[in-house]
């Protein structure tokens, strides 16, 4: 979630109702068609992930599981838990899915709480945070499998397979920051983050199996990362550590090499948010979650560098005005295009855009979908999975949209857990001219 947002604007969310008859020809849109939404019930909406048709949307009070084809919502299944990051994985027939939680629950790690009203601080002895599993082989039914309590909780999580040893790893991101999270094992500067080990044949037995250091210059008193991004193939992870963007040697998941990254510092960056591989693993980019207002001169924008040795090439900020509603690149991944880097981020009050990079050090936006009608875009996750645009809007929910335009010659997943890039594609490279 938003930095800014979680020390500064934890509160309330207005729940916002798409009527059944709206549509979207007021909305600030180009390049995009809106298809279906999914609205409510928050408070907050969250990320987003898919395995084959099914689609979770995680939101502070819960998740809710639909198909993705059928538009039906199997359930909205309430789990209170901020911030209820999600992520998918199925074996042996049966679908698991993991979620985030960083703000200490009452008795969180056996009851589900309601409302807010089970929210707590670290020093109540009744707390718990951490990631929880779920089995949702029957979506409508959702099973509550195991509470992994993980020091500091968990801001973010990302999903490592380590298939050799019949496992998942999660690489649990969380920081002392917010106030209700320091005290016990959560204590600044923290300097570390932790590995849950999940056994794919007994997932009741996931626990904690490491916990490697982080090294960075500190982040409001805080040493730590907030989202990790793996790309397996490449046995490299782009973590973003609050205060610098680090690349990291993974060839051995459970002892990341974090202590010889790539250090990739730059003060213009507010807070060092998130990351997303180019599918060739030349490039990567690092989202700021930054302050803005959709500035041409401000923060909150993408910046990009060469994987190989961290090497700046530019950095993008959407050009459209928002008349001062917050605006700042948050979630995106990139889509499988033939001959070009097209990425997909959500941009809070910007909405939904596509930006082209495919020089490098001219990106540029080719297609974004503001929304107005029904409620005003605040969005927090936007990803290209299998021919749409799917994004989990905070107040709004789950938006579906259709890219007028782009060649991924008949390219599908059959999952997207967005943080985990897992296949190198054999797409030509790009070239700079073509930006």
């Amino acid at each position: 979630m938003s930095l800014r947002r979680l020390v500064c604007l934890i509160g309330f969310v207005a729940l916002v109702v798409v009527p059944s008859g709206a549509t979207a020809t007021r909305d600030s849109r180009s390049g995009m068609r809106l298809n279906w939404s999914i609205p409510g019930p928050g408070p907050t909406h969250s990320d987003i992930a898919f395995w084959g048709d099914t689609g979770v949307a995680g939101d502070y009070d819960g998740f809710r599981v639909f198909n993705r084809q059928t538009h039906q919502l199997y359930v909205s299944y309430r789990c209170r838990g901020p911030q209820n990051d999600v992520s998918l994985w199925r074996y042996n027939g049966r679908l698991l899915l993991f979620m985030s939680v960083d703000r200490p629950q009452i008795d969180g790690a056996t009851v589900c709480g309601q409302s807010s009203a089970t929210d707590t601080v670290a020093s109540d002895p009744r707390g718990w945070e951490g990631i929880r599993i779920f089995d949702i082989t029957n979506p409508a039914t959702p099973v509550y499998v195991k509470a992994v309590t993980t020091d500091c909780g968990s801001h973010t999580h990302t999903i490592v397979p380590d298939l050799a040893n019949n496992r998942l790893l999660l690489y649990v991101s969380s920081f002392p920051i917010a106030s209700q999270n320091i005290g016990g094992t959560c204590q600044q500067p923290f300097e570390k983050f932790s590995i849950v080990s999940v056994p794919l044949n007994a997932p009741e037995t996931a626990s904690v199996i490491a916990q490697p250091p982080v090294s960075a210059p500190p982040w409001s008193g805080a040493v730590a990362c907030h989202d990790i991004t793996v790309f397996t193939a490449i046995h490299k992870a782009a973590a973003s550590c609050m205060s610098e963007g680090q690349i990291w040697d993974i060839s051995d998941p459970v002892h990341p090499d974090t202590l010889h990254p790539i250090h990739i510092d730059n003060a213009s960056v507010y807070f060092w948010h998130s990351a997303e591989f180019t599918w060739d693993g030349q490039y990567v980019v690092f989202d700021d979650e930054g302050t803005g207002s959709c500035s041409p001169t401000g923060n909150g924008r993408i910046w990009i560098y060469r994987v190989s040795d961290g090497l700046f090439q530019s950095s993008f900020m959407i050009p459209r005005p928002q008349g001062g509603a917050y605006c700042s690149v948050h979630n995106g991944n990139f889509i499988p295009v033939f001959g070009r880097y097209q990425l997909v981020a959500a941009w809070y009050g910007g909405g939904t855009g596509v930006i082209d990079l495919t020089n490098p050090t001219q990106p540029h936006e080719i297609a974004y979908y503001d929304a107005t009608v029904g409620g005003s875009a605040d969005t927090w996750s936007s990803y290209w999975y299998n021919g749409t645009i799917y994004a989990n809007d905070i107040a709004r929910g789950i938006d579906a949209f259709t890219l007028a335009s782009t060649n991924t010659a008949g390219a599908t997943w059959d999952h997207l857990n967005a943080q985990t890039q897992e296949t190198l594609l054999d797409l030509p490279v790009p070239r700079p001219g073509l930006g």
